[in-house]
Formats: structure tokens, C-alpha cells, sequence
């Protein structure tokens, strides 16, 4: 009965089943992405060949390690150990893959044998390159062709296959060649370690550890670490997004199911008359509900397998983004289906339960209407009310206007966050009035950045050039914050010229260091007070308040001290440009000529700068992806609305058609009733992404860094999806509503 009850409106069930599913392919598709990504770097970072990896001392993840290759040799004299494999990794941005790995290991090692060949043979010499199966499929090369890499051409020797992803849409390389490619001369980022008895892999952890421990850190193989929970916020924020979208579609099939109760009113009260308990009435409603949940779950996760095949497709998304499912993604994505069925069933069956028999059976079907009231329904229409049309069933427009608004105000929420990270970390790297701003070129993150400090006279050398400042970005380890964003600079620079300190002084030796006002409340710490960053002992000498958080959460010391502590010597990240005034008007004359003149920099006006960030311009395309998600879903649940608002008003519409109404007035009607439901439902969404924003900022030591900022630009574009929303859901109500014949239409019960 089930079954043949959700089949009576095939189309009403179908669109329900669609809006769970997508909801379901949301959850198993994100999860799965933020799995293959956390599980991605993990293999990389954590081989079965190693015993120990040997990092950096507080290093929050070993992709930004930098440790002397000297510690390496010295580990190897070590008793009991094997053998020591130096690894330097490296991340490049190309055009056919934003995030392209290319590894350097040592050829004589034994971490190369990782890398098993299907095609060629090993490197045995300078600019010879393995390129992953990925790769040679993507970038269509084989065996003895040439690989532009930093603009540096490399022969193909040998093509390799790992089982992970993010390796195999990479490259290998000498460890030499790759030292000279990152400018990581006589430096690694980690060792690998091999003991010749396992037995005794917690005796030269100790040892290494007693040695060198003001230096390194040293990972025993399978033990947590503090980068591994970074790796798990991978996993969770693909499966967080995902729930957004399935509650959207929850909320619509509690639409669904109040629409099936009111419809059915008088069936429900002949059941109650012939003796059916309100626990059998709530037991069948609640059984559609739950039957929908499953069906909608199963078709979800078909869909979301599919979703994320499709998605491998692309070059960059398969390397980067492949798809790693485990039973815990599905066993999630049906559980929470169910929960969201057996909520949404639990109004409606209770309001069915609570019909009294006589009253439900003298109740008409929600589709046919009384005469008298007919009329006075008429009269309202021809006063022109769609919003007294949707007030007609307020528990169905304000279920509908809740479901999609939630799904606009976590695009609200997300794009605030965006807009307000990209504003603020646009701050610390446009200070000190730049005009320009120089990058390693090709890199595909900020902290992978190294620029040589001697280019930074050169460029001030330039006639047009007023002044320099050399930046030194690193995230540090401190007590007490998830995060320390840790600046170096040259105090005698113009950079420096933009703190506000409201407390001491500025720094003046290389054991000093001054932070800002929320890291001091953090840390609670004040002037005079010691603070630990990455193992060393730094005395706080002033404390600023700058109104950037990336800067107020952190702090800032020479950059000498900077290069010492984050084992860059010699480097930066970044280098702000001034321009002499009389050269202002042509800055963009003067970034092709300097990009020109500095090949190794990639040199950008200082307000465009954010937008060339390739982690920026991955947000982006996030987010314009949880748009189109958050419309699909939304415009169903829309669509689903309207065509019951269409079904219970079937003999309304016949005598309008009877009384003249042409096809164009009545889809005009239905479509605008669905733009009306769209903004409100926008509005809505638009309340909650502030209030999901705010609660964002209370979330301890990570809040201050979600601060959201809200362009009128955002909320341009929010309306505007209020528009599409609109018209997408009601089209396909508003043709069947116009298809309707007027003597048919009447005769509708």
C-alpha cells in the first residue's frame, strides 16, 4: 500500500526521490573527494618501506619542512640504522593541472623502488624525469619526449605506477635536480629512515630525537601526528558541505509528504472510520517517508559514484581530487537519508493522526474547492495576489521557503567567508602601499614560495622603482592556537611602516618578537613574557593591532630570524614593489617589463594579486560549484512546490480558463507565485548565512579566521540566483498548469 500510495503521483515522487538523491550524491561525492585528498597526501607522507620520517622541529605539515641534508649524514652513522633517504618535495602550478607534485628522491635509495615502472627505465642522469600513469595520459607523453617543468625541459625516461592518484599525476626527479628546481640547495624537506632492526625503531627514534631534537621532529611510521588532523578536516569538510545539500532536499520531502496528507484528508478519515489507530495512520505515513528516504539514498549514491567518475574527467580533478570511497561514506550518506526521511515524516504523520474521522471524511480533496469559496479565491486572484496564493498553505511555503533557504544561506555563509579571508590576507601582502607584488613563479601555494633576497636589490635598482620590502610567510606552532601566521621582515623597509603597535616597541634583535592583540589574549600572554614558536624562545617586546587577522593572530620578527627559524636562508616569499609617483600611471607597462626582466617572478599589480592565488581561485571554483548544486536542488524542491500548488488547485484554474484566462496569464500566474517563492526563500537564506556566520566567529581559535565581509556584489548575485530558482522551478507547474482543459480541469477531483 506503500508503495502504490507514492505511485499515484509518480511525478510529485519523482521529483522527491531527485531532491534526496542529489542531496545523497552531494555527501558520497564531497566525501569522497576529501577522502582521496586526505588519503592522497598521507600515502605520500607515510610509506611502508620507512620506519621513521625525520621532519622539520614543529613543522605543521611536511610539505613545508625544510631540514639541512647535513642531519641526514649524520643520522646515517647512527647505530642500527639502515639506511637514510632524503625526499624533497615540491608543488607546481601548470596550466593542464593547478597542482602538479613532482617528488626528488634519492636514486640510490631505496624509497625509489615505491615508483614501479610499466614503461621505460630508472633515471640515471641530470634533467631525466618519471612521469606517473596520470600524467602521461594527461599531458599525452611517452617514453623519450621531452616535460617543461619550471621552464626547465627534462626527458621522459620512465613511466611509473603507484596505486595513489596525487602520485601518479606527478613526477619524479633526482634528488639533486629537484633541489635545484625548488632553490632547496643541500636541503630536504624530510628523511626517510630504515633500521636494521625493527625491534629497535623506538631506541634510534630516541636517539635522533636526544641529538637533534632542537631541530627535528621524528614520526615513528603509523603515529598520529598534528598534520594528520589536518587530513581529517579534509575528510569531514567534504561530508559537512554535503549534509547542507541532503537537509535541502530533507525539507522538501517533508513538503511532499504534508501535501500528501492534505490531499488525502478524506481517504484518512475513511481509514479512521473503519478503525485504523493513529499509530497505523502515523505507520503508513511514515513508511512512505522512510520508503522515499531509501529509494532516494540508493539512487544518491548511484548518482554520487557517478558525479565523482565524471568529475575524474578533468586533468586536474583526477590527479588531485580522485575518488577514494570507503564503507563509512555510504553507511553515512544512507543513515543520514534515513534521518532526514523519518524527521520529515514525523509532521506529517502526526498531523494525519489527529483528523477526526467525520471532519476529514466532509473535508474535500486538496485539488477541488467548494463554490462559495471558489469565488471568494477568484476575487483574490483578480485582486492579483501571489503572495496571498502562497499564504494558502503556510506550512507548505514556509517548509519550501526554509528548505532552499538553507542551502542559499550556506552559499551566503561560504562566499561572506571567501570574500572576508581574501580581503584580510590581501592586507599582509599589499602593506606598505605596494604597487607590485612578486611570487616565485609557477608555485602553486604562497607557502611554497622561495625567492632569492638578492633579487629584491636588483628590483630596487629598477628606475622606476622607489622601494622594496621583503616578506618571509610561514604558519608556526604556538601553544594555545590551531595556527600562528609568522612574518619576517626587514624593519628599515617600507612593510613594516603599517603596524599600529599600542603596547612596546618594535622588535630589534633576532631573539625578539612582537605579535598582535588577539594572539596576546590567546596566549595570554603580555610585554616581557616568553613565547614558544616552533621550539624556540622568543621575548614579546611589543604587541599590534593591525585589523588583519592573518596578522593580529600572529606575529613578526626579523626576517633573519624568520629564515633561521623556518630553515630558509637567503629567502622570501614575497616582494613588495613600490613605484616612484611619476611612474604610477604606467604599472602595467611596468609588470610585463619587469616580468620580462625576472623571469623567475611572477610579478602582478598588488590588487590583483589575491585573484592570481591558486588557492583563492580554487574557492572560487568551489563555491560557483556548491551555487550550481544548491540550484539543482533547490529548483526541484521549488518545482516540487509548485506542482503541488498546481495538483490542489486543479479545478481553480479550470474556471479561470472557463471565465477567459488565456494559457500565457496562467503561466504568468504560476511562474510568478515561483519568482515570489524564490526571493523569499533568498531572504531567508540570506538571514541564515549571517546567523551561520556569526556562529562560525564563536567557534574557538579558528573563528577570528572565518570573518566575513559582505559586498553588495554577493547579494547581487544571491538575488539573481533567487531569479533562476524562480523561473527554473516554475516552468515545467506553470505548462502543466496551462495544458489543463477548462471542462477536464472542473470535473477533477
Amino acid at each position: 500500500m506503500i508503495l502504490k500510495n507514492l505511485w499515484r503521483r509518480k511525478t510529485r515522487t519523482l521529483l522527491t526521490l531527485l531532491g534526496i538523491a542529489v542531496g545523497v550524491a552531494a555527501v558520497v561525492s564531497l566525501s569522497a573527494f576529501g577522502e582521496g585528498f586526505a588519503s592522497g597526501f598521507e600515502r605520500i607522507f607515510s610509506t611502508s618501506e620507512a620506519d621513521l620520517t625525520v621532519g622539520q622541529k614543529d613543522a605543521i605539515m611536511l610539505m613545508i619542512s625544510s631540514v639541512d641534508e647535513s642531519v641526514g649524514d649524520e643520522i646515517k652513522m647512527l647505530p642500527g640504522v639502515q639506511a637514510v633517504n632524503g625526499v624533497v618535495f615540491g608543488m607546481v602550478q601548470m596550466p593542464e593541472a593547478p597542482y602538479f607534485i613532482v617528488m626528488g628522491e634519492d636514486l640510490r635509495g631505496f624509497s625509489i623502488q615505491h615508483y614501479q615502472l610499466v614503461a621505460g627505465e630508472p633515471i640515471t642522469g641530470r634533467k631525466q624525469i618519471l612521469i606517473g600513469k596520470i600524467t602521461a595520459k594527461n599531458f599525452r607523453k611517452e617514453v623519450g619526449q621531452t616535460f617543461l617543468l619550471n621552464d626547465v625541459t627534462y626527458r621522459v625516461v620512465g613511466i611509473y605506477e603507484t596505486g595513489t592518484s596525487m602520485e601518479d599525476g606527478g613526477a619524479v626527479m633526482s634528488l639533486d635536480d629537484a633541489q635545484r628546481t625548488f632553490d632547496k640547495r643541500r636541503q630536504v624537506n624530510y628523511f626517510k629512515v630504515k633500521v636494521e632492526d625493527p625491534r629497535q625503531t623506538d631506541q634510534i627514534k630516541k636517539a635522533i630525537e636526544s641529538q637533534w631534537g632542537s631541530e627535528v621532529t621524528v614520526i615513528r611510521s603509523g603515529e598520529a601526528t598534528k598534520q594528520d588532523e589536518m587530513f581529517d578536516l579534509y575528510r569531514s569538510f567534504g561530508w559537512f558541505l554535503g549534509v547542507f545539500a541532503l537537509l535541502v532536499g530533507g525539507l522538501g520531502m517533508m513538503n511532499t509528504m504534508l501535501m500528501n496528507v492534505f490531499e488525502r484528508t478524506r481517504e484518512i478519515g475513511v481509514l479512521r472510520a473503519v478503525g485504523w489507530s493513529k499509530r497505523r495512520v502515523i505507520g503508513m505515513i511514515m513508511g512512505e517517508s522512510v520508503s522515499l528516504s531509501i529509494l532516494g539514498g540508493v539512487l544518491g549514491v548511484l548518482l554520487g559514484i557517478g558525479l565523482t567518475s565524471l568529475a575524474r574527467l578533468s586533468p586536474a580533478v583526477e590527479s588531485l581530487l580522485s575518488g577514494v570511497y570507503t564503507p563509512t561514506i555510504f553507511v553515512q550518506a544512507i543513515v543520514v537519508a534515513l534521518l532526514l526521511g523519518t524527521l520529515g515524516g514525523l509532521y506529517p504523520a502526526w498531523r494525519a493522526a489527529q483528523l477526526q474521522p467525520v471532519e476529514a471524511m466532509r473535508a474535500e480533496s486538496g485539488a477541488s474547492v467548494n463554490s462559495g469559496w471558489l469565488m471568494k479565491v477568484m476575487a483574490k486572484f483578480l485582486a492579483g495576489g501571489a503572495l496571498r496564493n502562497l499564504w494558502r498553505r503556510p506550512t507548505r511555503t514556509l517548509v519550501t521557503i526554509s528548505g532552499i533557504g538553507i542551502g542559499v544561506g550556506f552559499i551566503v555563509a561560504l562566499m561572506a567567508m571567501s570574500v572576508g579571508m581574501e580581503s584580510t590576507f590581501g592586507k599582509v601582502t599589499t602593506a606598505g602601499d605596494a604597487d607590485l607584488v612578486a611570487e616565485q613563479a609557477k608555485t602553486a601555494d604562497l607557502s611554497l614560495s622561495q625567492i632569492d633576497e638578492r633579487l629584491a636589490d636588483r628590483l630596487r635598482g629598477h628606475p622606476a622603482v622607489k622601494s622594496t620590502s621583503k616578506v618571509l610567510f610561514g604558519i608556526a606552532d604556538a601553544p594555545g592556537l590551531p595556527y600562528f601566521f609568522l612574518l619576517g621582515l626587514d624593519p628599515s623597509e617600507d612593510y613594516i611602516q603599517h603596524y599600529r603597535i599600542k603596547e612596546g616597541r618594535m622588535f630589534e634583535r633576532k631573539s625578539e618578537i612582537i605579535i598582535g592583540r588577539f594572539a596576546a589574549n590567546s596566549l595570554k600572554k603580555g610585554l616581557g613574557d616568553v613565547l614558544r614558536v616552533s621550539g624556540t624562545s622568543l621575548q614579546i617586546v611589543g604587541i599590534y593591532e593591525n585589523g588583519s587577522v592573518y596578522e593580529d593572530a600572529g606575529g613578526t620578527i626579523s626576517l633573519d630570524a624568520a629564515q633561521e627559524l623556518f630553515n630558509k636562508p637567503g629567502k622570501v616569499s614575497l616582494i613588495n614593489i613600490q613605484l616612484k609617483e611619476s611612474d604610477r600611471p604606467r604599472v602595467n607597462e611596468l609588470v610585463k617589463e619587469l616580468g620580462a626582466a625576472f623571469p623567475q617572478l611572477l610579478i602582478m599589480r598588488s590588487t590583483a594579486f589575491m585573484e592570481s592565488m591558486q588557492d583563492f581561485a580554487s574557492m572560487t571554483v568551489m563555491i560557483n560549484s556548491l551555487v550550481m548544486l544548491t540550484m539543482i536542488v533547490g529548483g526541484i524542491v521549488m518545482m516540487n512546490a509548485m506542482l503541488m500548488s498546481v495538483f490542489e488547485r486543479t479545478q481553480e484554474i479550470g474556471v479561470l480558463r472557463a471565465l477567459g484566462w488565456r494559457r500565457r496569464r496562467i503561466v504568468g500566474m504560476i511562474v510568478v507565485e515561483s519568482l515570489a517563492l524564490g526571493v523569499f526563500s533568498t531572504l531567508a537564506g540570506i538571514g541564515i548565512g549571517v546567523g551561520l556566520n556569526y556562529l562560525f566567529l564563536l567557534v574557538p581559535g579558528m573563528g577570528i579566521f572565518l570573518t566575513p565581509e559582505y559586498p553588495p556584489m554577493m547579494f547581487a548575485q544571491v538575488l539573481a540566483l533567487a531569479v533562476v530558482l524562480g523561473v527554473v522551478g516554475g516552468l515545467y507547474p506553470a505548462w502543466r498548469a496551462a495544458g489543463l482543459r477548462p471542462v477536464e480541469a472542473l470535473r477533477y477531483e
